[in-house]
This record gives structure tokens, C-alpha cells and sequence, in this order.
């Protein structure tokens, strides 16, 4: 029966899809920003970039601001996604090399 919970773990298998296909194609967004930039750059309307890249209409509203504001590299986007790292290299390199050396290294009584 379709909804039915089997306990298979069926359903949950199917929300971990699901999860994994929302993580964006930072590069694929990006892109699609720049064909938007390239259409404004030759005369068509905010409707044409909307509905010839699947965009809502607002999207393609603020694109078109942030184009006439900055040009195309105002579009180019950040470059990553989520939060800036609070260590830098040497540090995580630091903390690597002390988990290395184990438990015991560091005054515990077992390995684990």
C-alpha cells in the first residue's frame, strides 16, 4: 500500500535521496546567473530570463538590480556556501596530529 510504513526502511532511504538532490550546484547556479547577465546585457526583459531559466519572476527582478548595479560580476555569487571555518590550516593540522597520538597520549586511562 503506498504510504504504508514497512519498516524496511524503505521510507527512510527515500529521505536520504531526497536530502542528498537538494544540495545545490554551486557552479550550475552560477552559471545560470551569468546566462541571466548575458540576456540583460542584450535587451531582453526580466520575463524572458524568468521564464527561459525556470526562475520566479522575483529572482529574476533582483538579478536584474544587482546587473545594473554591479554588472555581471555583481552576479558571480560568493563563491562558497556556509559558514566561514573558525581554524585555519596550520590549526586543524595542529589538532590532527594530537588525535593521532591517541587517548593515552593525552592522560586517558584506555585507547578508546
Amino acid at each position: 500500500m503506498a504510504g504504508k510504513k514497512t519498516g524496511s526502511g524503505e521510507e527512510s532511504d527515500a529521505r536520504k535521496v531526497k536530502q542528498r538532490g537538494a544540495r545545490r550546484d554551486l557552479d550550475a547556479l552560477r552559471e545560470r546567473r551569468m546566462q541571466a547577465a548575458e540576456m540583460f546585457a542584450a535587451g531582453r526583459r526580466q520575463i524572458d530570463v524568468a521564464v527561459e531559466l525556470e526562475v520566479s519572476q522575483q529572482t529574476a527582478s533582483r538579478w536584474y538590480r544587482q546587473w545594473t548595479e554591479g554588472g555581471s560580476e555583481a552576479l558571480e555569487g560568493a563563491g562558497r556556501a556556509g559558514r566561514r571555518p573558525r581554524l585555519d590550516d596550520t590549526q586543524i593540522e595542529v589538532i590532527r596530529e594530537e588525535l593521532l597520538q591517541g587517548p593515552r597520549a593525552h592522560g586517558f586511562a584506555t585507547g578508546v
